[in-house]
């Protein structure tokens, strides 16, 4: 399984999104309501450990965005992912071992999009097998 897969499903696993419903990866359907976007970009190379096992430093941005000039409920949103992703140390998810997931400085407010609802950005390194 795809770690970002294995993301998503332990974001759903804490109440805060369903896969196709509130929760998507890789692209951001039509704004209707309360939504989170899983993306992966650039990371680090693979490094081996001396079992021989590869481990992935890969790249992770989540963005919420809520209803027109709700602030609240998405701001609230990636507090609790963000909360849920750095508790993740040598942990299996999915089929996936993550090492840990590390923030990679705060939560962003994006302001408000053509909508006017409100975004925000958390970025992460997701260490994983």
């Amino acid at each position: 399984m795809s770690w970002i897969v294995a993301i998503a499903d332990k974001i759903a696993s804490e109440g805060l999104g369903t896969g196709g419903t509130d929760l998507f990866i890789g692209f951001q359907p039509p704004h209707a309501s309360l939504q989170s976007l899983l993306t992966e970009y650039t990371g680090d190379v693979m490094e081996t450990q001396s079992e021989g096992v590869a481990i992935y430093k890969s790249s992770l941005q989540v963005m919420t965005c809520g209803e027109s000039e709700d602030y609240a409920t998405p701001r609230t949103r990636i507090g609790a992912i963000y909360d849920a992703l750095v508790a993740i140390t040598d942990e299996t998810i999915s089929g996936v071992r993550f090492l840990r997931v590390r923030p990679v400085g705060t939560i962003n407010s994006l302001g408000q999009n053509d909508n006017q609802a409100f975004e925000f950005t958390a970025n992460f390194e997701v260490v994983h097998e």
